[in-house]
């Protein structure tokens, strides 16, 4: 048996975690915006420290949220991740899969930028199919349990 006091939640409504996050993001924004106008010889240094802090932020920020989520956002959530970030890595191996068999050509045949450009590219449509296959899933879900 736990003898310790049961601790009270206090939750952060939605539009109050909105607000904090958009907060953050312009106030990272703002820090990005100044380091890269005066920043000087050690801005890349910089910007790799504002992107920890920025990350370790947002993990105690998600952190504090699940804490005061109750169990249907929960299972909402854990379920939407599984089933639509599944379904977004799916749709990336399909263009994988058809990209390397010489289905379809997705590198432009005069590409205009660096290399590297090409990699961000994949990351963005990666996270993008995964975000998108998640808020399907999640809209699924709650539209079935209510």
């Amino acid at each position: 048996m736990n003898d310790q006091p049961i601790r009270k939640r206090r939750r952060l409504g939605y539009l109050g975690m909105l607000g904090l996050c958009g907060g953050l993001g312009m106030v990272v924004g703002l820090a990005s915006a100044l380091i890269d106008s005066f920043g000087g010889a050690v801005a890349d240094e910089l910007q790799i420290g504002l992107m920890v802090l920025c990350s370790v932020a947002l993990i105690w920020i998600c952190v504090a949220w699940w804490r005061g989520a109750d169990e249907a956002v929960r299972e909402a959530h854990k379920w939407a991740w599984y089933w639509g970030g599944s379904a977004g890595i799916g749709v990336v191996m399909g263009l994988l899969i058809l990209t390397t068999w010489n289905v379809i050509d997705l590198v432009p045949s005069e590409m205009p930028g660096d290399p590297a450009d090409l990699i961000v590219t994949g990351i963005g449509l990666t996270l993008g199919a995964q975000f998108t296959g998640y808020l399907v899933a999640w809209a699924f879900w709650w539209l079935r349990h209510r």
